[in-house]
């Protein structure tokens, strides 16, 4: 007679996978209330995103501590996703402009996120800033992949600079996503024309 073993815990549900679902709801009923809001001034509220997400305002405020902290990790999330792939053959100016390029053109048929999430990225939220940080380390990722080994760190801080100078106009001033990122390459190649 045979038994099948069963090894303790087998059963058990995996938190962090819970965890992981519950973060991609909440930012896809994010995605789609920000989408829905064209026009509304403050952007999408707590109690209405725990509501779209289907999940309490208090287990929401588990996973993101502010609605800030939602779209700028959404905005995180988007930019972890674009690809990362560097020709070494083209000139590394045309490498950045298209590493920026698709940076900045995340949400490039989605303007209403757009504009929530860079809101939240440049806010006064305390909440933010160590999703800003995590941002930044992986701008200065695909900037560095992008430039090649042997870049100048003070080159590679004045495209990140660069970049965080070109959200900031696009929240502030008329300029669009494409015209901002048209501007971006330009810069680019002024800073390394002798590439």
């Amino acid at each position: 007679m045979s038994s099948i073993a069963v090894l303790p815990g087998a059963f058990r549900r995996d938190p962090d996978r819970r965890r992981v679902l519950t973060r991609r709801r909440v930012l896809g009923a994010a995605t789609a209330l920000a989408d829905q809001a064209s026009g509304a001034e403050g952007g999408p509220t707590v109690p209405e995103l725990a509501t779209r997400a289907r999940i309490t305002q208090a287990a929401l405020r588990a996973h993101f501590p502010s609605i800030d902290a939602v779209f700028a990790n959404l905005y995180l999330d988007r930019m972890r996703h674009l690809p990362l792939n560097v020709d070494p053959s083209i000139p590394a100016a045309r490498r950045v402009s298209e590493q920026l390029r698709m940076i900045t053109e995340i949400f490039d048929d989605e303007a209403q996120l757009a504009v929530v999430c860079t809101r939240a990225l440049l806010g006064e939220d305390d909440n933010v800033v160590e999703i800003r940080t995590r941002i930044g380390e992986e701008l200065h990722r695909r900037v560095t992949a992008a430039l090649g080994a042997g870049a100048w760190p003070e080159v590679v801080t004045t495209l990140e600079t660069l970049f965080w100078g070109a959200l900031l106009q696009m929240k502030t001033g008329p300029l669009s996503r494409r015209s901002m990122a048209a501007h971006l390459e330009t810069m680019v190649s002024v800073i390394l024309a002798d590439d």
